[in-house]
């Protein structure tokens, strides 16, 4: 530059005086180059941290969506089993494995095609209907009284409403 200004055939001072003010405008200049570099490189690195901020929320945001939804089927399950089991009423179950296959089977039976349309009390139905071992049965095996030798039959009939047969008259 200064070569420049000596062939415009300027004195040496005013060379000097032009040359101290490009000076300064050229370090101000690099310096406000220098800001932005680091303005940049700053703005770089946290755009690096907003990603992981972005990435991390969106994680969190990911798991809280699967957890909202895997309660949201917990619940609805939790709903179809109480349905089912008032269908079931007060029949008692041979065994807890016999009553938890019933009620995955009506719970599987409600998605099949061939059922659409029914409700849970006619795919129950249609799956007990004639079907042995599911359900206790209602009526108990009594067991008997032990037999016992009676040597007078009037003691027999002692406190029972029993009229014999004539025949055996004899023995009274």
């Amino acid at each position: 530059m200064r070569e420049f200004l000596k062939g415009l055939d300027l004195d040496s001072e005013l060379i000097d005086t032009i040359m101290a003010e490009h000076g300064k405008i050229v370090t101000k200049d690099k310096e406000e180059l220098q800001t932005l570099k680091n303005e940049i490189s700053s703005l770089k690195e946290n755009s690096k941290d907003m990603a992981d901020w972005k990435s991390k929320f969106e994680e969190l945001d990911s798991k809280i969506k699967e957890q909202e939804a895997k309660k949201q089927v917990e619940e609805q399950d939790k709903i179809l089993t109480n349905n089912i089991l008032e269908v079931f009423g007060d029949r008692k179950f041979t065994s807890d494995y016999a009553k938890n296959g019933l009620l995955n089977d009506i719970k599987n039976g409600l998605n099949l095609p061939e059922n659409k349309g029914k409700g849970i009390k006619e795919i129950f139905d249609s799956l007990t209907k004639d079907r042995t071992g599911i359900f206790e049965n209602e009526n108990k095996i009594q067991d008997m009284a032990p037999m016992k030798n009676i040597e007078n039959v009037s003691e027999l009939k002692d406190g029972l409403d029993i009229k014999l047969n004539p025949m055996f008259k004899n023995y009274n």
